[in-house]
């Protein structure tokens, strides 16, 4: 058969399908009438996205509120509420720009790709009424508006004019005053624009916080309880995250109330004050072909077995601004043999080619493994160290001083910034800090972090001394 011949088949079978496919679904709506939907954001849910709402949903669908605050617990159906918010905006307002905002494009791109999600499912014949183009990171509409996704840069959002703003993951942005009182608020001005904050609860210090406490704000907080009723969880599965969770994680989280432990050693301000919209992970999977940046890099490896998790953890020096900036988190599963992970540095090695330092945490497991890391000639200076009570605090110490210095960058990494913040001290008699967390929970996520951020200090500079260094440039 001949080429030709076999597209003709393939093209009158996908005929054939998608004819079914219509008969199939005989109450599709192919006609499009944007009058008709303008203010029943409801409806349009239900037919045209195809989505049933829940009653704490169609409160947030429906509100006609300028400034408005949503705060949910996990798994509660936000990300897909707001998506479908915005396309009816889009969709039904010809001429309007609505910005996704997030502390990284990486988080924004959750909210466009449950967009075009939406779009995607639609009756190819619909959709083609509504929408002339999808890219992944803008969408236009036909009737000349545009769903824009951007990182929480004032560089890239300075110069746009819009009319409904969502900035997702509020409560993390860098630079938030900045952000929202001369960037986003202004954009707003000339179009008496709607703007929806919504967050997980983090911080009290933040912006995303006070409009939680401003009356002009209507605030759409929803408790797990309503989420267990409206049957998107069970209680059974908020009882087992319950018992598996810390207590202050799982108040934020599924809760969504805001608390902080007083043990912390990184307050969450200081966290969230290091998360910069520029930063993503070179690549979620070293395996494959990687091209990344030129520059020094750093690695900092916690080996874990049966009770602990192996990490890696990947730095960037800038040497422009002098400081240490996140490019990659590698998590294994419990048990995964030392080899796979030293197996696993070496391709990271071998991808970045310049990688200075790789520091090991040996406790436990002895010079064996930093022997083995040298013998499979992994291009970098191997260094072991031993985690004391003494050099805890160093390590420890060395990165709370580059973040409080803004000589740390990171990216917004939920399971990294709560290992972050769970990290508890105490003073001991001898006037040592003494480092733990709470039990159920994990931290080797923060000593990969830490390890390679200590790797980054100069060569003269006693790895006991106190304050910060920076490599030689």
């Amino acid at each position: 058969m001949s080429w030709k011949r076999k597209l003709r088949k393939a093209a009158k079978q996908k005929r054939k399908r998608e004819a079914e496919e219509n008969q199939a679904s005989p109450s599709t709506i192919t006609e499009w009438n944007p009058e008709a939907y303008k203010d029943k954001a409801v409806k349009f849910a239900q037919d045209i996205l195809r989505f049933n709402p829940t009653p704490y949903q169609v409160q947030l669908l429906q509100d006609p509120s300028k400034r408005i605050v949503v705060i949910w617990p996990r798994q509660s159906g936000k990300t897909t509420t707001l998506s479908a918010r915005m396309i009816h905006y889009a969709a039904t307002h010809p001429r309007t720009t609505s910005l996704i905002v997030a502390p990284g494009l990486r988080q924004s791109m959750i909210v466009m790709d449950r967009i075009h999600a939406f779009l995607l499912a639609m009756d190819k014949r619909l959709r083609r009424k509504i929408v002339t183009r999808m890219l992944r990171t803008v969408i236009w509409f036909r009737e000349g508006s545009q769903i824009v996704a951007l990182p929480n840069s004032p560089n890239l959002l300075r110069g746009y004019t819009a009319s409904c703003v969502l900035t997702d993951e509020s409560a993390f942005f860098h630079q938030d005053e900045l952000v929202f009182y001369s960037v986003l608020f202004p954009m707003l001005q000339t179009t008496n624009g709607t703007l929806i904050a919504s967050s997980t609860p983090w911080g009290k210090d933040s912006v995303f916080y006070k409009f939680t406490q401003e009356p002009t704000f209507k605030k759409h907080h929803v408790k797990i309880g309503q989420v267990v009723q409206a049957g998107l969880t069970t209680q059974a599965f908020v009882d087992e995250m319950k018992q598996r969770t810390p207590s202050e994680r799982f108040r934020r989280e599924y809760l969504a109330e805001f608390v902080e432990d007083e043990l912390a050693y990184f307050t969450q301000k200081l966290i969230a004050q290091c998360i910069h919209s520029e930063l993503a992970p070179i690549t979620d999977d070293w395996t494959k072909h990687v091209n990344p940046p030129a520059g020094r890099y750093f690695v900092g490896v916690d080996f874990g077995k049966k009770v602990d998790y192996s990490v890696i953890a990947i730095v960037r020096w800038n040497t422009k601004k002098k400081a240490a900036e996140l490019v990659g988190i590698v998590r294994f599963p419990l048990e995964t043999p030392y080899a796979t992970v030293i197996g696993y540095v070496k391709v990271i090695c071998d991808k970045l080619q310049r990688v200075e330092k790789v520091l090991v945490d040996r406790t436990g497991v002895g010079e064996y493994i930093t022997e083995e890391m040298q013998n499979v000639h992994i291009r970098s200076t191997i260094e072991g160290i031993m985690l004391t009570v003494p050099s805890k605090q160093e390590i420890l110490g060395y990165m709370k001083n580059m973040m409080e210095t803004e000589h740390l960058g990171l990216y917004l990494d939920q399971d990294l910034i709560t290992q972050i913040n769970l990290e508890h001290y105490e003073l001991t008699k001898t006037g040592q800090i003494q480092f733990s967390h709470p039990d159920g929970t994990h931290d080797d996520e923060l000593w990969a972090l830490a390890l390679a951020i200590y790797a980054t200090r100069t060569p003269d500079t006693s790895w006991m001394s106190i304050g910060y260094g920076v490599p030689h440039q």
